[in-house]
């Protein structure tokens, strides 16, 4: 079960624990955003490869299970020509005398998403291999509330206590485990007893996942424009976003992105409906949504009809907006510099092309 308490299994003072446990990590530093220039860093974060792609939010409107037999979700995806079959699985939370099943949603991320925020402007730790961020409840808050998503300390809580508890099982297609595992590693949460003593200075700890501390050690993270993110409040168009942040890495007039209708939404959180006018509804809302943010200027639709009525697919080309060029090339040049300096380090770096 998961409870109101410190879920790192460490005794004794949480700070104390962290402190003492923390390694030198240049990829850490290098995961930071404090090397670009102070004007533009509250602007930006990282996205980080195949981890950001997985669809392991679910957008259901009912927030709270009770049916545990019931409580998994399949997903397939494919990521890098590799496909992916996707089990997750709710945390269990008391609530009082009440226990209900929570699927990590839009407020988990956006809580994932500030985390990392704090870790790249100089939170980040490396504590006993593992990448993670040290921060405290009130900086968290204070984050979503600068980005426009304010939350109560409890609300904030049951979503740390959610990523804790949510489970992610990665299949390949031959049935081997890819990854089994709690969207968040650890979890070290501040108590009464901390805010009694320290205040707002008390301090927590979370455990990035793996694939987050994997994509950090490989260099394959990506530098998007963090803003954008947190403004877009539709959580399809945001979902694009960050893929189109990762991967559309040559974004121009002559390079457009093109998804089919079918395999994205199926590969998306929000899935595929049986309705295709419902489809193409949601597809053509996250695409205006994005071209409202300057993310994109345009994009083309062409259906795919079986027969001479009957939709059963479409196809986009999505073009570029000017600014989004100019964020991609931003990304492409620290990118650039990072790969140099993980060379000069003698740091085995990734490259990786364009391609979702």
């Amino acid at each position: 079960m998961t409870k109101d308490n410190d879920t790192t299994g460490q005794t004794g003072d949480r700070d104390l624990y962290v402190e003492a446990n923390i390694q030198q990590s240049e990829q850490m530093d290098m995961f930071s955003v404090l090397d670009l220039p102070t004007k533009q860093q509250p602007d930006y974060s990282n996205t980080v490869d195949i981890y950001d792609a997985i669809p392991k939010y679910v957008w259901g409107k009912t927030r709270e299970h009770e049916d545990l037999k019931a409580a998994s979700i399949v997903r397939y995806c494919t990521i890098r020509g590799r496909k992916l079959t996707v089990k997750l699985k709710p945390a269990i939370i008391e609530k009082g005398e009440k226990t209900v099943l929570i699927y990590a949603g839009q407020r988990e991320e956006l809580v994932e998403d500030a985390l990392r925020k704090i870790a790249v402007n100089g939170q980040g730790v490396y504590v006993k291999d593992k990448a993670g961020v040290s921060f405290t409840l009130y900086e968290l808050m204070k984050e979503l509330e600068r980005m426009g998503h304010t939350y109560s300390l409890d609300e904030v809580k049951e979503a740390l206590f959610v990523c804790r508890g949510a489970i992610m099982e990665c299949y390949s297609e031959d049935g081997e485990s890819v990854m089994n595992s709690s969207l968040f590693g650890l979890l070290g949460l501040t108590t009464r007893k901390d805010l009694e003593k320290k205040g707002r200075s008390a301090k927590c700890y979370v455990q990035f996942n793996p694939l987050v501390n994997e994509s950090i050690m490989n260099l394959t993270f990506r530098q998007y424009n963090y803003q954008i993110g947190m403004d877009i409040r539709s959580p399809l168009a945001r979902f694009f976003y960050k893929r189109m942040a990762q991967y559309w890495t040559q974004a121009s007039e002559s390079h457009p992105y093109q998804p089919n209708l079918v395999a994205f939404l199926e590969q998306s959180p929000r899935g595929l409906t049986s309705k295709m006018g419902e489809n193409l509804r949601a597809m053509r809302s996250a695409l205006d949504t994005l071209k409202k943010h300057k993310v994109i200027s345009r994009f083309d639709e062409e259906k795919v009809l079986k027969g001479k009525q009957k939709v059963i697919d479409a196809r986009y080309t999505i073009f570029p907006h000017p600014d989004f060029v100019k964020e991609v090339i931003r990304a492409n040049q620290r990118k650039n510099a990072l790969k140099t300096r993980a060379l000069r380090n003698d740091i085995e770096f990734k490259d990786i092309h364009d391609k979702s």
